[in-house]
């Protein structure tokens, strides 16, 4: 398992961890792009790189391949 967190610091200066989501490394290692942002991820384990919506792709430099129908990195 990878787990995914936001530290922040609490009002005494204690960092504490929160926004916690633990995916399976076989997860990530089955996305195309192996992204590695909780958020890239579906609850049921997928990836969005199928999803021509996902405009975070752009912003990372991805661009939508139409023959395959998924962000790609190339």
């Amino acid at each position: 398992m990878t787990r995914f967190s936001k530290l922040i610091l609490d009002a005494q200066g204690k960092p504490v961890e929160t926004d916690m989501r633990d995916i399976q490394q076989s997860v990530i290692m089955n996305c195309p792009n192996c992204i590695l942002l909780a958020k890239h991820y579906r609850a049921d384990g997928s990836c969005m790189c199928d999803d021509p919506l996902n405009h975070d792709m752009t912003e990372w430099g991805y661009t939508w391949d139409t023959k395959t129908n998924m962000w790609t990195g190339e």
